[in-house]
């Protein structure tokens, strides 16, 4: 895969994730990043810094300490191993409401991490500023956080794509410890292809105000008996009056397969099966509806600008953008890609 220049990925960050829109990004409008990971640091020092003038986010923390004054429950058992009483004080159980809690502690340790990484030796400094203020906060293995058991809800969603960002950096470190690397080598595979997902259907929706654009939305089988059935879950679907364009995208080192026998080159299949089930069984369960259908592709190793297949009555369409050129041209040809497929719905049967 060829590399996505990063400026182009700070644009499709910004368009993904609505915190990136706040003033306290605005100045990375103006900035060229060497590498993604000076990207990811800049990013993280910027909302981490938004976060130290909001205030970090606290919680009670169950604390024990040998104290002069009785705080919280006194624990029997602990004073008498240590003797306390004789010496005019009291092993204490107590919560104190504080910073010291987990979120905070993978941000720190992100940060730590970082610092020993090759990035600009101006974020290195950033970074040593910014742990000031973690000093009464400890610090979680990176090894052993447990990412999809953290859970967000109203009163702590500023910590959401933070942490997102800190899991794209502490992956890579594991992934670099396992494999005895020394720099940055992977976290464009893991970046990029959810990226990508996030990027278009953000895109669309703010591109096509008269569209209504979803994310992630069920299709249900046309069928009478569903159990094993796998979920249907759609990346965009576009919605403009009585057509609907389903949005399938992928990223991959290639745009498509060669045939094992024959050596012409084609779609892939899965992808190709894929895009027509959304596709079938959307308009089976959506009648008086025209439905369409796209794989979209990062441009790799070819453009893929076809004509779009008409399966069974259904238009469907295998686009490639090209995200290696300035983002203006690739905002225009997202645009003209949507444009085809809106102007063809008139011609579905």
């Amino acid at each position: 895969m060829r590399a996505v220049p990063v400026k182009n990925v700070y644009y499709m960050l910004t368009y993904a994730y609505e915190m990136l829109k706040s003033k306290e990004y605005e100045r990375l409008n103006r900035e060229d990043f060497e590498s993604i990971y000076d990207l990811l640091a800049t990013l993280l020092l910027c909302g981490t810094n938004d976060l130290i003038k909001r205030g970090f986010l606290k919680s009670y923390i169950a604390q024990t300490d040998e104290l002069t004054a009785v705080k919280g429950r006194i624990n029997i058992g602990g004073s008498i191993r240590k003797l306390s009483f004789q010496n005019a004080k009291a092993v204490c159980d107590f919560d104190e409401f504080n910073a010291d809690i987990y979120f905070n502690q993978i941000i720190k340790a992100t940060f730590i991490y970082l610092k020993r990484r090759p990035v600009k030796t101006a974020i290195k400094r950033d970074i040593s500023k910014v742990l000031l203020y973690f000093n009464e906060i400890g610090i979680v293995e990176i090894s052993a956080i447990k990412w999809d058991a953290l859970v967000f809800n109203r009163n702590n969603a500023h910590y959401d794509t933070l942490l997102y960002f800190c899991r794209l950096i502490c992956e890579e470190a594991i992934a670099n410890q396992e494999k005895g690397k020394k720099n940055f080598i992977i976290i464009e595979d893991r970046l990029l292809p959810k990226l990508f997902e996030k990027f278009i259907y953000a895109f669309y929706k703010k591109e096509l105000p008269d569209c209504r654009v979803l994310s992630q939305r069920k299709i249900d089988w046309k069928t009478d008996i569903f159990d094993m059935l796998p979920e249907m879950n759609a990346d965009t679907i576009i919605v403009n009056g009585n057509h609907r364009l389903i949005i399938d995208t992928k990223y991959y080192s290639k745009t498509s397969q060669i045939h094992p026998f024959s050596n012409n080159r084609t779609i892939i299949s899965s992808n190709l099966y894929q895009i027509f089930a959304y596709v079938k069984n959307e308009a089976a369960n959506s009648q008086g509806t025209v439905i369409s259908g796209m794989l979209l592709y990062p441009k790799v190793d070819e453009e893929m600008k076809n004509k779009p297949y008409n399966m069974d009555g259904n238009n469907v369409f295998v686009r490639t953008v090209d995200l290696n050129r300035d983002f203006q041209s690739i905002r225009q040809e997202l645009v003209e890609i949507y444009t085809c497929t809106a102007y063809l719905k008139e011609n579905a049967i």
